[in-house]
């Protein structure tokens, strides 16, 4: 091998080399982005947490505590569950709702 070639075969490794896709994922349509991520990074990113498991816990919990305040004919705060029930019903306006609070303080 001469110089000439020498400097070519180099030459053509350092190209390859800027243009490799191992260091980053190659160009391609950002759905694909993460995946494509994960597989040439190696690191698994942890999913973000929800929240869905402690508010169906938190409902589950003020169902049960409706539900007996019902069944034993509890009050709390001087209210029973048919008030509790007929506020849950009644049709909710903001601009009123406001005003009253406003109004109340």
């Amino acid at each position: 091998m001469n110089s000439s070639e020498k400097r070519r075969k180099e030459l053509l490794e350092r190209t390859r080399m800027m243009y490799s896709d191992r260091r980053e994922p190659p160009a391609v349509h950002p759905r694909f982005g993460s995946v494509y991520g994960r597989l040439y990074d190696g690191e698994e990113e942890t999913p973000p947490v929800g929240t869905f498991g402690m508010r169906l816990f938190l409902c589950l919990l003020l169902f049960a505590a409706f539900v007996a305040m019902e069944k034993q004919e509890y009050e709390i705060f001087h209210m029973d569950s048919a008030q509790i029930a007929e506020e849950i019903g009644r049709d909710f306006n903001v601009k009123e709702s406001v005003r009253e609070v406003w109004n109340n303080l």
